[in-house]
């Protein structure tokens, strides 16, 4: 899945590099398009729906865009009937995804608090969307330009469905912090963006509010917090709702060019889902295959690619692997520490073969 703010999508749209970028994902979340109901983006295999600040304007702004690849086209629902201006809705079938949910995803686009199009309460607007589609939904992610600066201050509380303003032993407790690092993600987020403004407040708020969470400094890819913006601040995040964190693979910024963006960087995000393998090994040996857990779609593999394949494994990881197996005894090995070394197993030869490999992220 692609995040960016692409400060104009007509012009970039005729760039190489720009669909090259594009066709790198199946999900496509563009902010500050700046188009208008008389434009026409044409990038071969994908469709695009967008939510206009204005319908015809000789001066354009704001604007959004969600985009995906025809092929996955009749699992793709667009929602253009909101009240808000600040977001585009779209659902994934759970179908595509084979799993018992729906995909909810928001891509969102906020105005600097100082802009001249600013909203007031737009915060509170997005958050009143929100509710409205948590009853319904528990895979819920959101995508965008939120011009909301959190520092690495905490986005969740520990404390959930508790139904009286004091907690009791009797309400529902859950320790959010261990289960992040069970995922292998931070509880605390880092952030090289040490400064905060209120619409970044009001933002934490709505997480703590809602049981969403911020990827950006938390998970592998991004352990930092890299700035999204000018190389200064950390404005474009990835977020979501706390069933949605166990399929979070990865996620990155990507280097700043001008070809994508005036200002901003890429954000790519890769999640897995849980699939049926119905496809035996001869079809396997002669086609395009998605690997056993994960939506992530290689080409079949290349002999010639071996020595890359192994050069490009992540000796530090290995080192790390190797330092967890001496601490374990398996006499006394849990399921659960069978399942992350696996996991850990996994992820350095996914990271591998995603550099060698053609791959195509969801």
């Amino acid at each position: 899945m692609l995040n960016l703010n692409c400060c104009g999508l007509v012009r970039k749209s005729q760039y190489p590099e720009f669909i090259k970028l594009i066709s790198d994902h199946d999900i496509i979340c563009l902010t500050e398009t700046k188009t208008d109901n008389f434009d026409n983006i044409h990038i071969p295999e994908y469709t695009f729906k967008f939510k206009n600040r204005k319908s015809h304007s000789r001066v354009k702004s704001g604007g959004i865009t969600f985009g995906y690849k025809n092929e996955i086209a009749k699992y793709i629902h667009i929602s253009l009937k909101t009240k808000s201006s600040l977001v585009l809705w779209a659902k994934i079938s759970a179908d595509f995804l084979q799993t018992d949910e729906d995909l909810v995803i928001g891509n969102v686009y906020i105005p600097p608090e100082n802009s001249l199009y600013k909203i007031t309460d737009a915060l509170n607007e997005l958050e009143q969307e929100l509710l409205k589609l948590s009853v319904n939904y528990k895979f819920i992610m959101l995508v965008g330009d939120f011009n909301s600066r959190t520092a690495s201050d905490i986005d969740f509380s520990n404390i959930v469905n508790s139904k009286h303003d004091i907690v009791s032993d009797s309400d529902l407790c859950y320790d959010y912090s261990n289960t992040l690092q069970e995922l292998n993600m931070l509880s605390i987020r880092k952030s090289k963006d040490i400064s905060k403004n209120t619409y970044g407040n009001a933002l934490l708020d709505i997480c703590k509010n809602n049981n969403l969470f911020i990827l950006n400094g938390r998970v592998n890819g991004d352990k930092e917090g890299i700035f999204t913006c000018r190389s200064s601040s950390v404005v474009d995040y990835f977020i979501c709702s706390f069933e949605l964190l166990d399929h979070v693979v990865n996620m990155h910024v990507d280097t700043f060019s001008s070809l994508y963006s005036d200002v901003h960087c890429p954000l790519t995000l890769l999640l897995k889902f849980k699939i049926e393998q119905n496809t035996d090994v001869t079809e396997a040996e002669n086609n395009d295959v998605t690997s056993g857990s994960e939506n992530i779609k290689f080409k079949k593999w290349d002999n010639e690619k071996k020595q890359d394949f192994i050069e490009n494994i992540d000796v530090n990881k290995i080192a790390e692997l190797e330092n967890e197996l001496l601490f374990l005894h398996s006499s006394v090995m849990s399921q659960n520490s069978v399942n992350k070394l696996s996991e850990h197993i996994n992820e350095i030869l996914l990271e591998s073969a995603e550099k060698v490999l053609e791959v195509h992220y969801l």
